[in-house]
């Protein structure tokens, strides 16, 4: 049975789940690197945050989004499709990734 809101207007959100701070801190210095265009630095910075949390979907997009500009669209596509799977349904993590993944696949 689905769990409605106190006022009764429809079903409860799911509660967002937080991030592990580590995760987040190396996601932060991984998109610095992206941006100043060291894109092994912030790779390896992303997959070390992975190494933390693999479920975080908003690592595998960052990752898929330094693949692509590393030339390699089809590992690109692959990691966000990764990342489409573990964000919530119908979330902007989720329409990202579905975009980044047509955009690598060349769609």
């Amino acid at each position: 049975m689905e769990e409605t809101s106190p006022s009764g207007s429809g079903p409860t959100p799911a509660p967002v789940q937080s991030r592990n701070a580590a995760a987040v801190s190396l996601q932060t210095i991984a998109e610095s690197q992206h941006v100043a265009g060291e894109l092994e630095l912030a790779a390896a910075s992303v997959e070390r945050a992975l190494r933390i949390d693999s479920r975080d979907p908003q690592l595998w997009l960052l990752l898929a989004r330094i693949r692509l500009d590393q030339g390699e669209p089809g590992q690109a596509a692959g990691l966000a499709r990764r990342a489409e799977t573990l964000a919530a349904p119908g979330s902007e993590t989720a329409a990202e990734a579905r975009a980044l993944a047509a955009r690598a696949a060349g769609r």
